[in-house]
């Protein structure tokens, strides 16, 4: 089994502290050496509990971002409503950060009202992405990678839009999207396995004792059909966790 990188801390906060500070450095750190940054946010508890907390040490430390290179900010998974409803997450990652920070260019996908439907919304989202990566030429797909992805992981086992048992398990591309949610809205938008698994670093942000036995099953190696984030069990991946969802790792371990 390989070395994991587990990082516990005894309560939420001191852990949604710990990673966002942790974060506003090592996008400084990245842009030391890239002209654009790439960074993939979740929605969910890294939206409410962790952006506002990036927001407070960027705004407390105004020399640490502005050097830095643009971030682009993609959505990892979004549900497939309008931009007013509350049931979106960019419109958090809007509030927190890129409405006060100009360094950030949020990329969005798009709504039933703007497209013809999910599949197009994710097909279109995908373009985007190739897009702007393709800065000075046209890129291979399969080259598209984030610098950075902020995840967080269900009860179940699941992350960004990738449930237990789901066909999106075994999609190809950048971009897929599910129908049929077990979490409404059952309409979804999500990056694909294969784009995340490129990520040069991915954090998984976890908290709370619900997620105890998933989460020490995910680290013990379990089928990803069965629990989908334990495919990101890989080199480059931190696990950072508070102390209750931590606390069954040393017996399957």
């Amino acid at each position: 089994m390989m070395d994991l990188d587990l990082k516990v801390f005894k309560s939420p906060d001191e852990l949604y502290a710990k990673a966002a500070l942790a974060l506003v450095r090592k996008l400084g750190e990245i842009s030391e050496y890239r002209a654009q940054v790439q960074l993939g946010l979740s929605g969910g508890s890294v939206a409410t509990k962790m952006l506002p907390k990036v927001a407070d040490v960027m705004d407390s430390h105004p020399e640490a971002w502005q050097n830095w290179s643009p971030v682009n900010v993609w959505m990892v998974d979004e549900r497939y409503v309008e931009f007013d409803s509350p049931d979106r997450s960019d419109s958090i990652i809007e509030r927190e950060l890129t409405s006060k920070f100009p360094i950030f260019n949020l990329h969005r996908p798009g709504t039933p009202s703007s497209t013809k439907s999910v599949e197009k919304a994710a097909e279109e989202y995908g373009q985007e992405m190739v897009d702007t990566y393709s800065t000075v030429r046209p890129i291979d797909p399969r080259s598209v990678a984030l610098d950075v992805a902020i995840l967080g992981m269900g009860p179940d086992g699941h992350f960004a839009s990738l449930f237990p048992s789901h066909e999106t398990l075994r999609h190809t591309g950048l971009i897929t999207y599910e129908k049929d949610s077990p979490k409404p809205p059952p309409e979804r938008i999500s990056m694909t396995v294969p784009l995340l698994r490129r990520s040069r670093l991915s954090w998984f942000i976890i908290s709370g004792g619900d997620k105890a036995s998933v989460f020490a099953h995910a680290l013990q190696g379990a089928d990803f059909r069965e629990v989908p984030a334990a495919t990101m069990n890989q080199v480059g991946t931190t696990w950072w966790s508070d102390e209750e969802a931590a606390s069954q790792i040393d017996r399957l371990i």
